[in-house]
């Protein structure tokens, strides 16, 4: 399997630096969630440690880290973000692609990553925050795995077979590419976001810079197409007419001993 365009997600996340917090509830929850779950873990893991928030975003999490007592390094792919953090007052902001990460050996004592290596080699990035960690430290990871954004890939299926959905590791997967970790906890659940329509739902996509498909065609979809797609989308709204897109989240919290 080919792995996305780096330069490409990191320019689609730049240009949705500024209106990401806005539209980013299911980041957030799922952030906060990966938190609980550290914390449950590890209730010691933020006050006075240095940590690397990888895949940083907007920096929301840097934010809340560093008010938890944390000494937080930002790191993330798209330079529109870190901009956009530096300018929230964040001064530790490093330009790092999470598979080949810019600090030396044991730089660190914890790694938190929400919603952000289903763009990497999942495998080499847990090896890289491995890396970086020191001993008695910890990882905390939140990513997606198949079965996410099913709605869209289902009826994008209906107008052609070309690829408008990004592909995901199943669940098998991602405990394959844990498995150098020794007593991973890992939690998964569906979460669903809800819209009061399709043009909302696929303007959330492009508001948090998730709107990127490896493989996408270019081009205009055409009205034909375009009614197509919306005709199929239709058929899985909500009992309550809402129009939804499911996420599946995989949470992995381990301590290196």
């Amino acid at each position: 399997m080919s792995l996305p365009d780096k330069n490409k997600i990191a320019r689609t996340f730049s240009a949705a630096a500024h209106s990401y917090d806005a539209a980013a509830s299911l980041q957030r929850q799922v952030g906060h969630r990966l938190l609980d779950y550290l914390q449950t873990h590890y209730p010691q893991a933020l006050a006075g440690q240095i940590i690397a928030d990888i895949g940083a975003g907007s920096g929301y999490f840097s934010r809340h880290l560093a008010q938890q007592g944390a000494q937080v390094l930002a790191l993330d792919l798209a330079e529109g973000m870190l901009q956009y953090i530096a300018q929230q007052g964040q001064t530790h902001c490093i330009l790092a692609d999470a598979e080949h990460l810019p600090l030396a050996d044991h730089a660190v004592h914890g790694c938190f990553s929400s919603l952000a290596v289903q763009w990497c080699d999942l495998a080499r990035t847990l090896h890289e925050m491995w890396r970086v960690t020191q001993t008695n430290g910890w990882l905390a990871v939140a990513t997606l795995s198949d079965g996410s954004l099913w709605q869209l890939k289902h009826a994008w299926q209906a107008v052609d077979h070309a690829v408008h959905v990004n592909h995901f590791l199943t669940l098998e997967q991602i405990r394959h590419a844990c498995q150098f970790l020794p007593q991973a906890q890992l939690h998964s659940e569906t979460l669903t976001q809800t819209f009061p329509d399709l043009l909302s739902l696929l303007r959330d996509l492009k508001q948090v810079g998730a709107s990127y498909v490896d493989g996408r065609p270019h081009g205009l979809m055409g009205k034909q197409r375009w009614q197509q797609f919306v005709q199929a989308y239709q058929q899985l709204r909500l009992p309550n007419g809402d129009w939804g897109l499911d996420y599946q989240v995989v949470y992995i919290v381990v301590q290196k001993t």
